[in-house]
């Protein structure tokens, strides 16, 4: 038979946060320089999540939403390295500058990028650029543009998505 679901109190939130500290930190570090930010974020949607509805295994929401918020940041940088990575040096180019048709690649891809960044819907476009130019967390950026975590994910989930489906692969991918 399931537990009977109830609205958690804040004590019952405290128990969780405290019990469940050392495997948040497990499901987090697999996300170096981001750990804390994850596992603040996971708490913060369990806090969310409580306010919304009843709850009837707290720490397990709690190691969901954190495991969730891991993959879902593994996939962005893996995604942000596929459309910005820089090239493996060839082994007879000692030094690219000195290469002006790959200069020029380059900067037509960033002027590209740019396009389709300046065109995003504005508030798209203003999540983004917070976190990928400014560093922000999306914690920091839910309440410098007063909007929720999710939405945050969102815009940048859409802004990543609209730089793939825009930019074409050219011969600089090769």
């Amino acid at each position: 038979m399931k537990p009977p679901l109830r609205v958690l109190t804040h004590e019952d939130l405290e128990v969780a946060f405290r019990s469940s500290a050392r495997g948040l930190r497990a499901i987090t570090s697999r996300v170096e320089e981001d750990e804390a930010d994850l596992a603040q974020d996971a708490c913060l949607k369990l806090v969310e999540t409580a306010n919304r509805e009843p709850i009837a295994a707290p720490t397990h929401l709690l190691y969901r939403l954190a495991r969730n918020l891991v993959i879902d940041r593994l996939r962005s940088r893996a995604l942000t390295t596929r459309l910005f990575r820089a090239e493996a040096i060839d082994e007879q180019h000692t030094c690219l500058a000195a290469d002006p048709e790959r200069a020029l690649l380059v900067n037509e891809r960033l002027r590209r990028a740019l396009m389709v960044i300046e065109d995003m819907p504005s508030r798209r476009r203003e999540a983004f650029l917070m976190h990928r130019i400014d560093g922000f967390t999306y914690l920091e950026i839910a309440r410098e543009m007063g909007v929720s975590i999710k939405a945050v994910e969102k815009h940048i989930s859409a802004a990543m998505l609209e730089l793939i489906r825009k930019m074409p692969n050219d011969e600089f991918e090769k």
